[in-house]
């Protein structure tokens, strides 16, 4: 019996062995982030069994080599075509996208900017009342509530009237309301795709890999996006107990293509049909516009890149709204030398964080962003769950990212450069008047905290980078 129990504990060490020493190799060959790469090399040894388990289901990227189908590019190796690098042109602000993108931005734009769901609900219901062809529907959180139920009847209107419809949701983001808004696209018999599915079998347990990208485009004329999600948790004069202010904004004109063809790449890699292609959408005004796309697959970083381009080109102000804020090193140095070099560095993030290990986390670094002279501005509920950042006087990023590594290094987000003068001063205005109402955070605030407490935030800050 004992030495039944001796060669029981010697295969589970074999066993733990071989799998720890199989995840390390994997961590070694593909972590770029040595922080990162560390604390999973320590989870996968301490950890029998579960450390190499955990490092399966939330470490490993399963997107690359699945962003080969979505281009059709071939099987995995096949070679990427190359990058077109056009000449540099514009103010210093356009080259980071260009470097990044190989594309020029597009004139011709119209942007409008919606304030919370009060504004941006009834400008998108209408625009898919007047649908006649197409409506592309993609986002994160679509609840299963009024205002899911209103969008669920004006798409069903429009498939009634003729018009082609693709909804794409993501598989993690619908079950924030149960039962899930699924049910209700299966009664409407709307066509509709669920990002990365959660399943056991054939296992898929990407629960990382996520698409926060929303957007709604109709008849390839007219395109929606921002921050705002599909649910009652949108509107603040609403009854969710989870009210959130936010910002979202419509584009008409040739940028609206490139939105298209990324709504059409997402849909074809959820296994949709092939969707028809249209021509570029003529000009209807006078702003320049250029979409970056940013996920974990051939984009990975293109958002951090750019955003750090135009801080480091910055000579006056950068002005940044954000929910989630926690920037890694790279971005945190490129904010604090810019603070150093007299630029007006401020941050807009919520006074009470709805996932508070990311305001603890956020705390442990607050210290030395102060002390460059960020300015961080705490705005009160109704959530603040606004994204958008201004440089200067005549660049704006605005879409779906947050500042932080979640957003910019697993999540799929898309960004909207504005290079118009007349858009950042009225984001400018609206960021004057919410700092009227905000706290500011002081470092008397941060030395006030407890040992305890300081210790929770460390404690939080290293899981940072899945917050």
């Amino acid at each position: 019996m004992e030495s039944a129990w001796y060669e029981y504990l010697f295969s589970l060490i074999t066993l733990h062995v071989v799998v720890a020493t199989a995840a390390g190799v994997h961590v070694l060959l593909y972590k770029r982030n040595s922080r990162a790469a560390l604390g999973w090399l320590g989870l996968v040894i301490v950890f029998p069994l579960a450390g190499p388990l955990l490092y399966a289901l939330f470490g490993i990227n399963r997107v690359r080599r699945k962003a080969l189908r979505i281009a059709g590019d071939g099987p995995p190796g096949a070679a990427e075509p190359a990058l077109r690098v056009f000449p540099p042109r514009g103010t210093a602000f356009g080259r980071p996208g260009l470097a990044v993108t190989g594309k020029a931005p597009s004139p011709g734009n119209r942007v409008r900017t919606f304030h919370d769901g009060e504004q941006a609900y009834p400008a998108m219901l209408g625009e898919i009342g007047r649908a006649r062809r197409e409506v592309l529907l993609s986002t994160y959180i679509f609840d299963n509530d009024d205002t899911g139920l209103r969008f669920i009847g004006a798409l069903q209107a429009a498939r009634d009237r003729g018009c082609s419809i693709a909804v794409l949701v993501d598989d993690v983001g619908i079950r924030y309301s149960f039962p899930t808004i699924i049910r209700e696209l299966k009664r409407a018999r709307l066509p509709y795709r669920r990002f990365m599915p959660l399943r056991l079998i054939p296992p898929s347990l990407s629960i990382n890999l996520r698409t926060h990208r929303k957007l709604l485009i109709v008849d390839r004329s007219v395109a929606f996006t921002g921050g705002m999600n599909i649910g009652d948790r949108q509107l603040i004069e609403g009854p969710s107990p989870h009210r959130a202010s936010d910002l979202h904004f419509s584009f008409q004109g040739p940028l609206v293509k490139s939105l298209a063809e990324l709504f059409a790449d997402d849909w074809k890699f959820a296994r949709g049909d092939e969707l028809q292609d249209w021509p570029l959408p003529a000009p209807v005004g006078d702003v320049p516009c250029r979409l970056i796309r940013d996920g974990p697959d051939d984009s990975l970083d293109s958002l951090m890149l750019v955003i750090m381009g135009v801080v480091g080109a910055a000579r006056e102000r950068v002005w940044i709204m954000s929910p989630y804020f926690l920037p890694d090193r790279q971005m945190l140095g490129c904010l604090q030398a810019a603070a150093l070099a007299g630029v007006d560095v401020r941050v807009v993030i919520p006074e009470k964080n709805n996932w508070p290990l990311v305001q603890w986390a956020l705390q442990h670094n607050m210290d030395e962003m102060l002390s460059a002279g960020i300015h961080i501005l705490m705005r009160p509920p109704p959530f603040a769950h606004s994204k958008c950042i201004l440089v200067d006087q005549d660049y704006a990023l605005v879409g779906t990212g947050n500042m932080d590594q979640r957003s910019l290094r697993l999540n799929f987000e898309l960004g909207v450069e504005v290079f118009d003068a007349d858009f950042n001063l009225a984001l400018a205005d609206h960021f004057a008047e919410v700092a009227q109402h905000c706290i500011p955070y002081t470092t008397e605030r941060l030395a006030a905290r407890s040992t305890l407490a300081r210790i929770r935030d460390g404690a939080s800050a290293l899981f940072s980078p899945y917050l």
